[in-house]
């Protein structure tokens, strides 16, 4: 088995890291032995009480530096404690995760100015490995950088431009999901008996539910607005000439709504072979600010397309609305308002989840709050501002709160991609072209390590043919193609 002999501080943040990259992501047995030190070492228990050891074999290990966890109570979870700028890089030795160097999240060079290094002292072997990979996890995972800098955007959300990842370049990779390879590598080296867990690369598509139907909300008056808009400043005359057409139909003719892209998106994912996941808000009463969506789930429309997409076999989810994200009592009361509603409309399911609104989204509180209003999982982590990979890796993965220093049961599906951070003018704003070149290569990063890919498309994204040609290949010549 496995041992980790590890310095005693901060034992909790091990434990769950520790679990996280060697039981979880790799599959690994282990056993933690504490003692004081500035490394984490990992070795095999069989070198250490074999009789080749007492006969002089020396013991193989693999050693790295203990960075972040040997930090002062003092200034844990504050700014000080977070990676000096710009970060040191370097290049893995042939045989390991090919491509750009890898930055340093945490960690310290060896003896002789290198980041991997054999071991030269008397009666062991191995490698010393200068990344903090336990550490650096444990930052990206927990998003510790987000609680000990605060800075939020106008809607309350830690914004992408001020991430460690955007600022070192790194946003568009899973670093994690690097370091963890590269831990594999040394691993196996040393112990080549050993074998890891075995993944199957998967993609979820999701769509956040905030306005089912154009109609639903809009006098004639704000129609004719939005058409003049489309016209006028956006140029966008296909908007325009759709919204015509609501105007001159029944405001009941629900079928030919613009916004009513269900049954096409749980087509194209039925011919993929995949699986959408629609999140619902659940709000008891229509917000007045507008942020809310423009529906109740009390209508019976929407209560029939819930029957219809659990009919088909996809799955229903929360969508927490605009003002929920610190606000636990309105989490709870608007899971257990969804609940209800499938409950009368006979729909079940082993497994629930969803996404805050607006992703808005404050660590560690918001998970607390879906925790304790008993949802399984969360899918909110992405930027709103920048696609890529906010928590540093394409596997689900446990979440841990730092406040409480618990490991929690909710997991964390992390977003890798939404809709309107690539084509919203406010953030990344791409063509539909650079739109699809851009999901396409955060989707091979994903696959490259077999971990899961989460696109999110509004049922409202769909109403320029340019949008619906986009999320037609990717559905349809990417992400179905490549499954099992």
């Amino acid at each position: 088995m496995l041992m980790i002999y590890s310095p005693p501080a901060r034992a909790a943040e091990r434990e769950y890291i520790y679990r996280v990259i060697l039981g979880e992501f790799l599959g690994l047995d282990y056993t933690i032995a504490y003692r004081e030190g500035e490394h984490v070492e990992l070795a095999w228990t069989s070198d250490e009480d074999t009789p080749a050891k007492k006969e002089g074999s020396p013991v193989r290990r693999l050693r790295m530096p203990d960075v972040l966890l040997q930090t002062p109570d003092s200034l844990w979870l504050r700014p000080a404690s977070l990676p000096k700028l710009p970060l040191d890089r370097f290049a893995p030795p042939a045989g390991e995760p090919e491509g750009e160097p890898l930055p340093v999240i945490y960690g310290a060079r060896g003896r002789t100015g290198r980041y991997i290094e054999r071991l030269g002292e008397e009666g062991e072997e191995g490698y010393y490995l200068g990344l903090d990979v336990f550490g650096s996890s444990l930052f990206m995972l927990t998003r510790y950088e987000e609680v000990a800098c605060r800075e939020k955007d106008r809607h309350g959300r830690f914004p992408a431009r001020r991430s460690l990842a955007w600022r070192e370049s790194f946003l568009h990779r899973p670093i994690i999901n690097e370091y963890v390879e590269l831990l594999w590598e040394l691993l196996h080296k040393l112990w080549p008996g050993l074998s890891r867990r075995k993944r199957e690369a998967a993609v979820v598509l999701s769509h956040d539910v905030d306005y089912p139907f154009y109609v639903y909300g809009r006098s004639r008056l704000r129609m004719i607005r939005d058409m003049s808009m489309d016209l006028v400043r956006r140029r966008d005359f296909e908007s325009a000439r759709q919204k015509a057409g609501v105007l001159l139909r029944s405001r009941r003719a629900l079928d030919r709504d613009p916004y009513n892209t269900f049954g096409w998106l749980m087509e194209l994912s039925e011919q993929a072979g995949l699986r959408s996941a629609f999140y619902f808000i659940t709000e008891e009463h229509r917000a007045k600010s507008g942020l809310d969506g423009n529906y109740s789930i009390d209508d019976p429309a929407i209560q029939r397309l819930l029957r219809e997409i659990h009919t088909r076999g996809h799955e229903i989810g929360l969508h927490p609305g605009y003002h929920t994200f610190l606000n636990p009592a309105r989490i709870r009361r608007q899971f257990e308002k969804l609940r209800q509603i499938a409950e009368t409309n006979g729909i079940r399911q082993d497994v629930w989840g969803g996404r805050q609104h607006y992703l808005r989204w404050q660590a560690p509180d918001t998970w607390q709050f879906w925790e304790d209003a008993g949802l399984d999982y969360d899918s909110t982590l992405s930027y709103a501002d920048r696609a890529g990979f906010r928590c540093g890796v394409c596997y689900e993965f446990p979440v841990f709160n730092l406040t409480t220093r618990r490991e929690l049961a909710l997991r964390e599906r992390p977003l890798i991609v939404m809709d309107q951070t690539i084509l919203h003018p406010e953030y990344m704003g791409l063509g539909p072209e650079e739109a699809y070149e851009t999901i396409r290569q955060l989707y091979l990063e994903c696959r490259r390590y077999n971990g899961v890919f989460t696109l999110l498309w509004h049922n409202s994204q769909l109403v320029k043919s340019s949008d619906r040609s986009v999320y037609r290949k990717l559905v349809l010549e990417l992400l179905g193609q490549h499954q099992p």
